[in-house]
């Protein structure tokens, strides 16, 4: 991994990715406070909980029927894919406690945290969400799921309630880094998530070209169908439920419904 290699997915993205990626976290503190009534720390813990293993748009749409219901979903029976523990923890986020409580990884502690704030709390305290795209993009390639359940960078929480991520945090001094040198280059200051979240939108439209031009696998049309299933039904509940959340920031794909 290497901030080179970050720096050259920056310099691959379009217009309209930079503008996407520099509020990307500022638009999902929106949809965050939308579906949680104005609360953006229950709305960014409910995200977080329910992210792993999730596209974003079917992450956004359990997080909100949680929300709505006023009841953890996961399991098995439940209908939705999330398991029995992403439901504890929702119950008990939904009770009270703080999600600095109840998220382990750095991953998604750091995800809850820049969607809660629309971005660093602390500017000297950058958080970047290092996912398997973000990861991807550090790396110069395409990781596999296989290659980044792999990669040292889960952490864990210690006994004494810390969380270990001194590998996850190589990693983010990799954006940092990257983010110092295109700030430099531009002459305006880009923080370290912005650097994320554009490059993360550009190594999800680099993947999708890859795939039209060798052609769809089946686990590639698998996902296509549960994203555009997705699309659709968070379209629909947010048609019904809220008609007045006008954005939601995007993933790099195009459209799958």
């Amino acid at each position: 991994v290497s901030h080179e290699n970050i720096v050259w997915h920056w310099e691959q993205a379009t217009p309209d990715e930079i503008a996407q990626g520099m509020r990307w976290y500022a638009d999902a503190h929106h949809v965050a406070t939308a579906i949680a009534n104005g609360d953006a720390h229950l709305g960014a813990g409910m995200l977080a909980i329910y992210s792993p293993q999730q596209g974003w748009i079917g992450n956004v749409l359990n997080a909100a029927r949680v929300l709505r219901e006023g009841r953890g979903i996961g399991g098995p029976g439940s209908g939705m894919f999330a398991t029995t523990g992403q439901k504890r923890a929702a119950d008990r986020l939904l009770a009270g406690e703080r999600y600095e409580d109840i998220l382990n990884g750095p991953k998604i502690r750091d995800f809850a945290h820049l969607i809660e704030f629309g971005g660093d709390q602390d500017p000297d305290d950058p958080r970047v969400v290092i996912d398997r795209h973000a990861l991807s993009v550090a790396h110069g390639r395409a990781l596999t799921s296989e290659e980044y359940d792999s990669a040292p960078v889960n952490g864990f929480r210690r006994k004494d309630g810390s969380v270990s991520r001194r590998q996850y945090d190589h990693v983010v001094s990799l954006y940092r880094r990257a983010a110092e040198l295109i700030s430099a280059r531009g002459g305006e200051r880009v923080s370290a998530h912005q650097v994320q979240a554009v490059t993360w939108l550009v190594r999800q439209r680099l993947n999708q070209e890859a795939e039209q031009r060798r052609g769809p696998n089946r686990l590639d049309r698998g996902r296509n169908h549960a994203r555009a299933n997705s699309e659709r039904a968070w379209n629909e509940f947010r048609t019904v439920y809220l008609p007045d959340l006008a954005t939601c920031p995007g993933t790099g794909y195009q459209s799958a419904a």
